[in-house]
């Protein structure tokens, strides 16, 4: 429980902006690029000999194991936001990296199943528990800091994750414009360096308000499922659809976006055009 949240030590160290809203907005601008899979799929999927639709488990994999991780390693975020935090750098960052490494080895041997494999281990497993951890991680330290503006708190989690796509897009696709042959692989290990810092900066800043702990078993309520079953459980089944339903139908459009876009353009040229042929 909360017995003092103001730090005696004053400073930055006590500021919320520097021990909570930047550290958050570092970690999810680094994770929040996940949702910029459409820059490059394609490409994955020609420099390696695959299908589309192969590599495309790659995306679905990472968003599984985000939230089996942020389900299943909630204790470890809130019995110690460092190890959570430094767990999200190192997987997400090491995921990056070894998703580089393997769409290098099935570069120069098309067609391997054991670089689908490794792409998927790595962009899937790996940066998916990275993904979980480093979205939970500061979204526990942001409500504390901020108790009396939880709104602000979960936004700008948000935020980040949205920044994450705008800034990133243009970036990735510059990268893979200009890095020459091979230019895909290189995209994920120059990222791997440049998130690695920015979340470990945000590892390294992040920290609970000074005075807080986590209430001991004597003083936690009620478990789980008595809560459940303190509800009708068709409002469980109903809230969960709704999210189920609305993340999905979100996925879906982001995993495709680019496809979209240039396939909305080439109408949108094609019906310009005709339009003057006819005039």
């Amino acid at each position: 429980m909360k017995e003092n949240v103001q730090n005696t030590q004053g400073g930055w160290r006590a500021n919320k902006w520097c021990r909570a809203a930047i550290p958050a907005l570092l970690l999810h601008c680094s994770i929040g690029t996940v949702y910029c899979w459409s820059i490059f799929s394609q490409e994955i999927a020609d420099y390696i000999g695959f299908s589309k639709g192969a590599t495309e488990w790659a995306f679905s994999f990472a968003i599984f194991f985000l939230g089996m991780s942020a389900a299943f390693l909630g204790n470890v975020v809130e019995k110690d936001i460092h190890k959570s935090s430094l767990i999200a750098a190192i997987c997400f960052a090491c995921g990056m990296a070894g998703t580089g490494f393997f769409i290098y080895y099935g570069g120069a041997h098309n067609g391997s199943m054991l670089a689908l494999i490794g792409i998927y281990v790595c962009y899937g497993f790996i940066m998916g528990i990275g993904l979980g951890t480093g979205y939970l991680s500061p979204v526990k330290t942001l409500m504390l800091w901020f108790e009396d503006r939880k709104g602000l708190a979960t936004g700008l989690a948000v935020a980040g994750f949205g920044a994450a796509k705008a800034i990133a897009s243009p970036i990735m696709q510059a990268l893979l414009d200009n890095l020459g042959d091979g230019g895909i692989y290189k995209m994920f290990w120059i990222l791997a360096v440049v998130y690695f810092i920015m979340m470990f900066v945000g590892h390294l800043l992040l920290a609970k308000p000074a005075g807080w702990h986590e209430p001991q078993k004597k003083e936690k309520g009620q478990d789980m499922f008595t809560v459940i079953k303190s509800k009708p459980i068709t409002n469980y089944i109903g809230i969960w659809l709704m999210f189920y339903i609305n993340i999905t139908c979100g996925l879906a459009l982001i995993s495709q976006e680019k496809m979209i876009v240039k396939y909305r353009s080439w109408r949108y040229r094609r019906n310009h055009f005709y339009g003057f042929g006819y005039i």
